[in-house]
């Protein structure tokens, strides 16, 4: 039965993707011999060691307006179940009459819809974009403004960039959690600077800084003392956060096919006392005139927040069960193939002009919760439903196919 509605969800998913874009689909067909348009659909499976799966069609539209005006549509189905965790024998799920899913504990299968169109104007250099991304689900919206400049100078060696961002949160929870919520909005600001070194080497440096206000609240994964009560999250109302990322792109020619190796460090801190450090590192490398081959490797590490620990005693202002807020490290390894198609099915709109398929695999040193009662040792509650020898894995699936318009 779980499988049959995994497919169905699917289905309807990649339908309602489409239907939006369908007049833009259609424009953009009898306008394509004037080129530098295309479409992409790809489809993402996300799953983890505590049962979640995720089904995630998406497409994304460029539709070249003119030389200098590009319009993008970005439109996206999240299916997801794991959302929401049994939390006891009296409450179970969203309102406490439902059953559980048998494979995640979810209250059920849940759906978020999110767009994000976007205009941009690049001409000699010089490029401006607004974009705007709004997602909803049954109870939570966000919404998203967002715009950015950048510069060439020095015969186009040396780009300048700005960019800036708000988001706007509102959780609203159901059922017996319904006067849980909340509503978080945060602002971004950052800059980039990239200089060209040689014509195979690439040097960046961007700059960021982020506050936010407000909190949206986990209430169907509560903290817990270390007298098995539950509790109500709080955490600080504010919160200011500053990063600092580098970057070096060095490319070479094997033959006269090109590779590159794509090198990134970032490090964050903000005023909850977490810190984190995080290393990149993408290699690839052409093998045909249309194909290539990238592997990629990251590295992270993070402290806690100054209010994370792993047993309440109860009388503390601050408290949380949310995993990402506890000190943390982890490793992604994955590999990536693109492949151009056969240049006669450029001849038929129905056929695609590239194919591309990525796996991602990550693990992270988080164990499943100590749920046990070995007298002395109180239980530790995150959410995390495996076993407590075992770390937390995840794994995302993506193959997607591109037409040229």
């Amino acid at each position: 039965m779980l499988n049959l509605l995994k497919i169905n969800w699917v289905k309807l998913g990649r339908l309602l993707a489409i239907l939006p874009i369908l007049p833009l689909l259609i424009a953009s067909n009898l306008k394509g011999e004037e080129g530098g348009s295309s479409l992409t659909f790809k489809h993402e499976y996300f799953w983890d060691a505590n049962g979640v799966w995720n089904q995630t069609p998406t497409f994304s539209l460029n539709l070249a307006l003119s030389r200098k005006w590009t319009f993008h549509w970005e439109q996206e189905v999240d299916i997801v179940t794991g959302a929401s965790r049994r939390l006891g024998a009296k409450y179970v799920g969203q309102s406490g009459d439902r059953s559980t899913d048998a494979v995640s504990g979810a209250s059920k299968i849940e759906t978020r819809f999110s767009e994000s169109p976007s205009i941009t104007y690049s001409h000699k250099g010089n490029t401006a974009s607004a974009s705007f991304y709004y997602s909803r689900e049954n109870d939570y919206f966000s919404m998203a403004p967002a715009g950015s400049v950048s510069m060439d100078f020095f015969e186009r060696n040396t780009t300048i960039g700005l960019n800036y961002a708000e988001f706007f949160d509102h959780y609203k929870p159901q059922g017996y959690y319904a006067t849980q919520g909340g509503k978080k909005s945060i602002r971004s600001i950052g800059a980039t600077l990239a200089q060209s070194i040689t014509a195979f080497t690439l040097i960046g440096l961007t700059g960021s800084y982020i506050s936010s206000s407000g909190y949206l609240g986990h209430p169907y994964n509560p903290p817990i003392d270390v007298n098995g009560k539950i509790m109500i999250e709080s955490v600080p109302d504010k919160k200011g956060a500053a990063a600092v990322a580098g970057q070096i792109v060095q490319g070479w020619l094997l033959g006269d096919r090109l590779g590159s190796i794509n090198i990134d460090a970032r490090r964050f801190q903000d005023s909850w006392d977490i810190k984190s450090s995080t290393a990149d590192v993408k290699i690839s490398q052409y093998f045909t005139e249309g194909g290539y081959f990238r592997v990629r490797g990251r590295y992270y590490n993070q402290t806690g927040a100054y209010f994370s620990k792993k047993v309440y005693d109860g009388g503390e202002e601050f408290r949380t069960a949310d995993i990402r807020f506890y000190p943390f490290t982890s490793y992604l390894v994955g590999a990536k193939l693109s492949m151009a198609c056969p240049e006669s099915w450029g001849e038929s709109a129905m056929l695609p002009d590239r194919w591309d398929i990525k796996y991602d695999y990550t693990h992270r040193n988080t164990k499943g919760d100590q749920v046990g009662t070995t007298p002395g040792v109180p239980s530790q509650i995150r959410y995390q439903l495996y076993e407590p020898d075992e770390f937390y894995t995840q794994g995302v699936f993506m193959f997607g196919l591109v037409f040229n318009l």
